[in-house]
């Protein structure tokens, strides 16, 4: 079985056609924007010092990987720097989903035009699948979905509650309800779709809540390299507990929650680092600053210290797919406390606690609980590390191609 995979962006660093080329089943990867095929370019870009590089240039210089074979990679320069450019003049939501509806639908029709090859399968994305699958439905061609997140319909009702429930919280944020283009364009993918690939239970149930049958579904959770982290020699540190949270700071990672159980708990018992592009109001975050530390974006190289700083991690999210910010923790020997929504592998009361989102109460209960017991902290931390080992991305490559089974 030969298959096709169709991404725009370079999703968990083009984690599935790597592990369908491993495979021997890689007919043809389609993207938007890729370096790796273009060792000129790539030549030619490296010339200029790397503190005179605009973003997007150092983003583009990323997108490649040494295990895709250039031959079996078509992108659309054209395409992936319009797109880009484009999201970063919206200031609406509603002009954000319009232009991915636009980008899907140009990105699909590009691949029909070059065609399928020898495929027996297509793998797309939510949102950025429709015109495509209805073409290999006429190609009799079977159609995979990846889901890698919440549909969008779950999406907007859960964060419109929130924006009543954190009112000025976040400036700028916007939800799109009713007539939205990517709820439309995900439902459709769904009715065409032989089989949707979710990555926790939480997606899964949101898809079944919407009338996905749910023999088409099958729960993939993701996977990491473990080796770029590492939970072995973890020591318990004095003081107050340590606590990291990484990730967006805005309503839909539940940051305000996480705040307020912080709050509650005071700077004598512990001292937190918030790691990620600050979408909360500054004036709201004034009155945290004794126990919460915001550091702003956090490059990836330095990620590997802050879970070693770290004593547990914590994610009340709202709205998630699969967070891999999770698994990395896990692999760090780090308990994690989340919720249900985060779509993680944690599970409660062994490597960490998940707790009901919107429910500081609770988040402050189990630091609390991590901070009074020493021993229990040490032993989530040992179990963290060994639930890691099973979502490696070894481990992910196995699941993936065992949801192929049987189309």
């Amino acid at each position: 079985m030969k298959v096709v995979v169709t991404m725009l962006g370079s999703r968990m660093h083009y984690a599935i056609p790597r592990i369908f080329q491993k495979a021997g089943m890689l007919e043809h990867f389609y993207t938007d924007s890729y370096i790796g095929n273009k060792p000129w370019l790539e030549r030619i870009l490296q010339l200029l010092p790397r503190r005179f590089r605009p973003k997007l240039l150092e983003r583009f210089l990323g997108r490649q990987d040494a295990l895709l074979p250039p031959d079996k990679i078509t992108s659309f320069e054209g395409l992936g720097f319009y797109y880009a450019w484009a999201r970063g003049r919206a200031r609406k939501e509603r002009d954000r989903e319009q232009i991915y509806a636009r980008a899907g639908r140009s990105f699909n029709r590009k691949i029909v035009a070059a065609g399928l090859g020898r495929a027996g399968v297509t793998w797309g994305f939510n949102s950025a699948s429709l015109e495509l699958f209805e073409y290999a439905k006429e190609q009799d061609v079977r159609c995979v979905l990846e889901q890698t997140i919440a549909p969008q319909k779950i999406q907007a009702r859960l964060m419109a509650e929130e924006l009543g429930r954190w009112p000025g919280w976040e400036p700028g944020l916007e939800v799109v309800e009713g007539d939205s283009p990517l709820a439309a364009r995900e439902e459709s993918e769904w009715r065409l779709a032989d089989r949707i690939v979710a990555g926790s239970d939480f997606v899964a149930e949101g898809l079944r809540t919407l009338g996905v049958p749910a023999e088409r579904i099958r729960v993939v959770p993701y996977g990491i390299d473990p080796g770029r982290f590492s939970g072995a020699e973890r020591r318990v540190h004095a003081g107050p507990l340590r606590v990291l949270f990484a990730g967006q700071v805005g309503l839909r990672k539940g940051v305000p929650d996480l705040l307020e159980a912080l709050g509650r708990l005071g700077k004598k018992r512990v001292d937190a680092r918030l790691a990620g592009m600050i979408r909360i109001a500054p004036e709201k975050l004034d009155g945290f600053r004794d126990v919460a530390h915001c550091l702003g974006p956090v490059p990836r190289t330095r990620m590997a210290e802050l879970f070693r700083w770290a004593d547990i991690f914590i994610l009340p999210s709202i709205v998630e797919g699969s967070a891999t910010v999770t698994y990395e923790a896990l692999a760090s020997g780090l308990p994690v406390i989340t919720t249900p929504n985060a779509g993680s592998v944690v599970r409660d009361g062994k490597e960490g606690f998940v707790v009901p989102i919107r429910d500081p109460g609770a988040v402050a209960d189990r630091i609390l609980r991590l901070a009074e017991d020493r021993d229990m902290l040490v032993r989530m931390g040992t179990a963290a590390s060994a639930r890691a080992q099973d979502f490696t991305l070894e481990r992910y490559g196995e699941r993936v191609l065992k949801a192929l089974e049987g189309l």
